[in-house]
């Protein structure tokens, strides 16, 4: 790489960013003071390499992998396993990413051995790696992009793109701060995959077709809905290669055969460990293609894509001069990205947790930089340019500091609401007080005891008796006893609601267990649940008040439903009354 082109330079301060941001997590690791690799997701994706070298099989557990949280990750939640028939335990998380994590592994793993570190894949030796392998492939990625975007603009506008991309977005948070996570392995192999994509439509070199199917063969392996990008080289080649569909057809046949092929340890895995040959999706949360999230997807204040990252509100004029421009590239990118947020809005989990804006959208910025060249490649006109490159200052300036608040918790990585993005726009610092404009923490149901805090913001408590029954009710040994079930939106007027449950229960058999269980559900799928024992270690006989409080999960759907209902599967006979359900919710402005 030469250094004295702008794109070059511009590549190298962004590495040098990056870079400085790193070396604090090189010192923490190497003080001691940082000794997790990586939790929650991260170690989903993870564990496959650290216990197929320790234990010598693919037959991960969660007693292990607790184990492994407790000494090195303060005891995080270990939720990452799927129980099958044959009582063993799946990991919910595909394997793809401890691929391209397999050679650092090996090199922390020599070093371990030489320095005398345990060699579990988790002490130093392996975190310093981790955090090694990310950088590179950081710096892969970057490097990449850069080359994709020269295949279509000049050194100006390629140095221009790339700091749209990576300082005016969300891209540069969720890479320093999110790096245990797939999307900055992920972008990195897209720009890799396109540049050699288009570098084959280009040359019509084979070795760029091998390349780019292998590519995204990989990605494939990691999260399966990059299959999505297959849309681009059917749609590209059918033009380059028109008239001929069995030309096509044999070009085409290299991508499924690269995906197979990198899959077949994951089918070895799934059919080994788990008795089937594919394994669907094992997640709480399901693909609802039938009803995205659209809006809240693309602008909601808790999570929209195009609140977070703005820059990409200029897309619409990026393909209307791509559709003049370049009508073969215009179809291709087009109909994939639409495909694409469509499928991305779809999963029920819409927000994908902890992120700042839509994490998921940054695995397709490098076509989605493409689609923006196409505006300051016609911007020429001054009536015209100016408002872009404002805005585009604009974008910049407002993705840094957002990208500041996030990290010092100013803006809310997952609980964000209209009230709480205008209270602290433009602030460095919060205090507590503040946090009342959240969305309510859905696992601590103490703010409902803080009606006066809410009522001083102009917030107020919605409170009423949503099902009440005092004639005793029978659950039979070995039988369910449906209690109700109703739409929970007509029966509370939001989802930040809890659910306050009373009622009085005795049982004829203290040592058998009955649970009262409300599981939240749509027509798709249960997503969410809370329960209480009401007969194991109870007074035989006797009536026992419960009471059970919750908070409502975040709902997916509009017509979703609240079952109640006793899970009744031992040798007991189980009586409630007295059964009441109250319902507090949160009213905003």
């Amino acid at each position: 790489m030469k250094f004295n082109k702008l794109s070059s330079k511009i590549v190298l301060l962004i590495c040098l960013i990056i870079a400085a941001q790193f070396y604090l997590k090189f010192e923490k690791v190497l003080n001691n003071s940082d000794r997790c690799i990586c939790s929650y997701d991260g170690f989903g994706y993870y564990m496959y390499n650290p216990y197929l070298f320790s234990e010598g099989s693919l037959n991960l557990n969660s007693t292990w992998a607790k184990e492994i949280q407790n000494t090195y990750c303060d005891s995080a939640i270990v939720y990452q396993f799927h129980p099958v028939e044959n009582g063993n335990e799946l990991n919910i998380y595909h394997m793809g990413l401890s691929f391209v994590q397999l050679p650092a592994y090996l090199l922390a793993d020599i070093s371990a051995t030489i320095f005398d570190y345990k060699r579990d894949g988790f002490s130093k030796p392996y975190h310093l790696f981790y955090l090694l392998n990310t950088l590179f492939f950081i710096f892969l990625g970057l490097f990449y992009f850069k080359k994709l975007l020269l295949l279509f603009y000049d050194e100006q506008r390629t140095s221009l793109l790339i700091v749209l991309t990576y300082l005016g977005t969300n891209l540069l948070f969720t890479f320093v701060w999110q790096y245990d996570l797939t999307h900055l392995y992920i972008f990195s192999l897209n720009a890799i995959f396109l540049f050699h994509l288009f570098s084959f439509i280009e040359t019509n070199k084979r070795k760029n077709l091998l390349i780019a199917a292998a590519v995204l063969g990989l990605t494939v392996c990691i999260r399966p809905t990059q299959v999505l990008f297959g849309i681009l080289p059917v749609v590209l080649f059918l033009q380059k290669f028109k008239g001929n569909r069995l030309l096509v057809l044999k070009k085409l046949l290299w991508f499924p055969l690269f995906g197979f092929m990198w899959n077949i340890p994951q089918i070895y895995y799934w059919y080994t460990i788990g008795g089937h040959f594919l394994a669907p999706n094992m997640h709480t949360e399901e693909l609802i293609i039938i009803d995205p999230n659209l809006s809240n997807f693309l602008f909601s204040f808790k999570k929209g894509w195009l609140l977070y990252s703005p820059i990409f509100i200029l897309l619409p004029i990026g393909f209307y001069l791509l559709f003049k421009t370049k009508r073969t590239l215009f179809w291709a990118s087009f109909i994939f990205l639409s495909c694409y947020i469509w499928v991305m809005s779809s999963w029920e989990c819409w927000w994908y947790a902890s992120s700042f804006g839509s994490r998921v959208m940054i695995d397709v910025y490098p076509l989605l930089a493409i689609v923006l060249g196409t505006i300051f490649v016609n911007a020429k006109k001054t009536a015209f340019k100016v408002p872009i490159i404002v805005f585009s200052i604009l974008c910049v300036i407002l993705s840094l500091f957002q990208s500041y608040q996030i990290s010092n918790a100013v803006i809310d990585t997952e609980r964000m609401t209209k009230a709480q993005y205008w209270h602290v726009f433009g602030k460095t610092s919060t205090d507590k007080i503040d946090f009342y404009r959240l969305e309510i923490d859905r696992g601590n149901t103490d703010w409902i005891y803080t009606e006066k805090l809410y009522n001083e913001r102009g917030m107020k408590f919605s409170k009423k008796t949503i099902l009440s029954f005092q004639k005793p009710m029978t659950a039979l040994p070995y039988q369910d006893l449906s209690i109700d079930k109703f739409s929970l939106l007509e029966k509370v007027p939001t989802d930040e609601t809890c659910f306050i449950v009373n009622f009085k229960a005795k049982t004829s058999d203290s040592t058998k267990s009955a649970i009262l269980r409300m599981e939240t559900v749509s027509k798709f799928n249960c997503y969410g649940w809370d329960m209480i024992e009401i007969s194991k270690g109870q007074q035989q006989n006797q009536y026992t008040d419960f009471e059970l409080v919750f908070n409502l999960r975040n709902l997916r759907h509009t017509a979703d439903q609240m079952q109640v209902y006793i899970d009744n599967n031992e040798n007991a006979t189980v009586i409630i009354k007295d059964f009441r359900i109250k319902a507090i919710s949160l009213m905003r402005k």
